[in-house]
């Protein structure tokens, strides 16, 4: 199917909702690069392919980085700023709604974003949407492409929140995640989590390995070069400054941890990302 775009908020609707879709798209092998673009409606994002890579981009000037080739869903609010890093092509539905409308949704409906399992329901539904998209002028259509919406966004959370997916965690996992989440630019080890959780750490690896490819010690060192790259992109500090800020007690040792995560050094990926994001 070719790439789709519909205005759908002026369309007629039979059916009285407390909301409508603004518009959607369906974009195929879709590749954008956004220069600090400000959304100001709610955009509805559903990942369905990727092409193999990494994507980074900062949102709302935080680091976002991917490499798993899963179906996702992302839900930006209104008011969200993104700049793309490296970007890569990827098959994408999405949905906007008009801003006043956003609470409603999220109220109601208590969508989850995150990565999901593709199943017969959801892949039934995209059919279904791609199926309308082409007849949608015709009446009723809106009304249909509404209440599919709103079918998708409930099928990727209950596959989002199904036991067994991979974005299910140990609530003992969780606290810990969000502790390292808070703490991970200070001075922290496994050890002194295990110690203010009171576990081991074999049962925190045995525990973790459960809900996550990665180890703790991979998740607290990424965390720490996100960070870093965030201020080698955003500020003029020196590198040994952002070491120290972004966690590691050696700037010797941060920089090949970023030349073996980067393939390049802070100094060279700062004048490289700069140099190619720059406006024109």
């Amino acid at each position: 199917m070719s790439n789709k775009y519909v205005n759908l908020l002026d369309m007629p609707r039979l059916i009285k909702r407390p909301f409508r879709l603004r518009n959607m798209a369906w974009q195929e092998n879709h590749l954008l690069y956004s220069r600090q673009r400000l959304l100001t409606v709610p955009h509805f994002c559903f990942i369905l392919r990727t092409d193999p890579g990494i994507a980074r981009s900062l949102v709302n000037g935080e680091l976002h980085e991917r490499s798993s080739n899963q179906p996702y869903i992302s839900i930006l609010p209104p008011g969200t700023i993104l700049h793309t890093l490296c970007g890569r092509k990827h098959d994408e539905l999405y949905f906007t709604i008009p801003a006043e409308d956003f609470d409603f949704i999220m109220n109601t409906f208590k969508p989850l974003t995150g990565d999901f399992i593709m199943n017969h329901h959801i892949e039934n539904l995209i059919n279904e949407i791609l199926v309308t998209i082409e007849e949608i002028y015709v009446p009723g259509a809106a009304d249909r492409m509404d209440g599919l919406f709103l079918r998708l966004l409930e099928e990727t959370t209950l596959a989002i929140a199904t036991p067994g997916n991979s974005s299910t965690r140990d609530s003992e996992i969780y606290e810990i995640i969000s502790y390292i989440n808070s703490n991970f630019n200070k001075e922290m080890t496994l050890e002194q989590i295990c110690r203010k959780y009171s576990i081991s750490l074999r049962t925190l690896y045995r525990k973790w390995s459960r809900c996550f490819s990665h180890t703790p010690a991979e998740f607290i060192l990424k965390k720490r070069l996100d960070y870093a790259v965030k201020l080698l992109l955003t500020t003029d500090l020196p590198v040994k400054t952002i070491a120290l800020n972004s966690g590691f007690n050696s700037p010797l040792y941060f920089s090949k941890c970023f030349q073996r995560a980067y393939r390049q050094s802070p100094g060279q990926y700062r004048k490289n990302s700069l140099g190619k994001n720059m406006p024109k």
